[in-house]
């Protein structure tokens, strides 16, 4: 059975989404206080804005390192 290889954009995108709770890419940008493209525009980059980080640190106590590599813990 292929596994499919997860981009590094989409990993963060799980680890965000298992934190916050939201499901969507919508309620993403309204945490963010960003339009929806820009969710889009980054996933095609496959590279998250470094001021997402601050802003969800700052919204939901989110660990930076937690959010772009896994390491724990969760939260700050």
């Amino acid at each position: 059975m292929e596994r499919t290889v997860q981009s590094k954009f989409d990993e963060i995108l799980d680890r965000i989404k298992r934190s916050t709770g939201v499901r969507t890419q919508v309620e993403l940008a309204a945490i963010l206080g960003i339009r929806q493209s820009s969710i889009s525009d980054a996933k095609r980059r496959d590279s998250v804005p470094a001021d997402w980080y601050l802003k969800l640190f700052r919204s939901h106590g989110l660990n930076p390192d937690w959010l772009s590599e896994g390491v724990e813990p969760m939260f700050l």
